[in-house]
C-alpha cells in the first residue's frame, strides 16, 4: 500500500491509474469468455412429480407417505414422509439407470425416512422424561 504525502498527491496517482487501465487494451490471454448460464429448470408439480412411475416405486412411496398417517400429522413426519416420497418418485422415473439399482436407492430412501423418524421420536420421548 503507497503512502501519500497529501491528498491532492493522492488524488493525481489515482488519476493516473484510472487513466492508464482504461487507454490500455486488454490483452488477448487477459479476457475470458463470458460464461454461459444453462436454462433455469423448470421446478415441477405435484402432478409432475408423481406421474410416470413405476407400478414396483409405489411401494416405497406409499411407505413414505404412510409415515405422517401413521403419526397422526405434524411438521416433521409430514415434511419427512412427503420428502421422500418425491425423493423415491425422482429416482425410480431415471431411466438411466438400471432397475436394481433404483429399487435398491428407493428403498434406502423410505428406510432412512423412517429411522429419521423414529431417531427423532426417540429422542423427543427422551427429553420429555
Amino acid at each position: 500500500m503507497a503512502r501519500f504525502a497529501s491528498r491532492e498527491e493522492y488524488e493525481a496517482w489515482k488519476r493516473s491509474a484510472s487513466s492508464s487501465e482504461s487507454a490500455r487494451a486488454p490483452a488477448a490471454e487477459d479476457e475470458t469468455p463470458p460464461i454461459s448460464k444453462a436454462p433455469p429448470k423448470r421446478k415441477q408439480g405435484l402432478k409432475e412429480s408423481f406421474s410416470g412411475v413405476p407400478g414396483w416405486a409405489w411401494l416405497f412411496i406409499v411407505g413414505c407417505f404412510a409415515l405422517p398417517v401413521v403419526n397422526l400429522g405434524g411438521a416433521i413426519p409430514g415434511a419427512l414422509g412427503f420428502g421422500g416420497a418425491a425423493a423415491c418418485a425422482n429416482v425410480a422415473k431415471k431411466t438411466d439407470w438400471e432397475v436394481a439399482p433404483r429399487v435398491l436407492v428407493c428403498a434406502l430412501i423410505a428406510g432412512g425416512v423412517w429411522m429419521l423418524f423414529l431417531g427423532f421420536a426417540v429422542a423427543v420421548v427422551s427429553l420429555r422424561r
